[in-house]
């Protein structure tokens, strides 16, 4: 706790049996915007499932840096 509110820290990384697990943001990004939306991101099952650890900034979509860095 830190002045009385409760402090939480969640890391999120793929399962070890994806340690081999990779994206094709290029082919997800269907309106080449650069970014991946939610429902880019549902195409692939993995991704939308993990949408949110990934959405590092919560800002609802995923750029190839937060993607970059969810799948080291």
């Amino acid at each position: 706790m830190q002045n009385g509110q409760e402090v939480r820290v969640n890391s999120l990384s793929p399962k070890p049996e994806l340690s081999d697990y990779r994206v094709d943001f290029s082919a997800l990004d269907r309106d080449n915007d650069g970014d991946l939306s939610r429902s880019e991101a549902a195409a692939d099952e993995t991704l939308g499932a993990q949408f949110d650890a990934v959405d590092r900034n919560e800002d609802g979509r995923l750029s190839r840096y937060e993607l970059s860095d969810w799948t080291r």
